[in-house]
Order: C-alpha cells, then structure tokens, then sequence
C-alpha cells in the first residue's frame, strides 16, 4: 500500500472490525488489551481506540492469531 492510500484509509471502530471478523466489540477490544492486533487509542477527553482494517486485516490473514474458538 502507498505512502497516500494509506493516509487515506479511515480509522474504524471495534464494532466495524468485529462485523467483518464475526466476533463482537468486545472480543476485538479484548484482542486489542491483549495486543493481538493493532490499534490506536485516539487523542481527545474519551480516548476512543480505533483500528486501520488493513492492520488488522494482515494480522487476521497472515499470523492467524485470531481463532474463531478464541471468541468463546
């Protein structure tokens, strides 16, 4: 991915991810304390954690660190 489409793409949150994956919010949140995939905790007063699918995306595909029996 180029330095520009990457500026592009747009941060999304735990509910998105977990919609694409088929998990909930809270096991990607989960997932995320557990640094098992990335993500960014936003500036501001809430500080709300957002994700780059891309990110995620590489390390669902390539590490295989999210099992589906991993949601239970």
């Amino acid at each position: 991915m180029s330095n520009g489409e990457q500026q592009a793409e747009r941060y999304i949150t735990a509910k998105e991810v977990g919609d694409r994956v088929g998990l909930s919010p809270e096991t990607i949140l989960r997932y995320y304390r557990e640094g098992r995939i990335p993500g960014r905790r936003l500036p501001g007063q809430v500080r709300p954690i957002r994700f780059l699918w891309s990110e995620v995306q590489s390390v669902w595909d390539c590490d295989r660190q999210l099992e589906l029996g991993d949601a239970a």
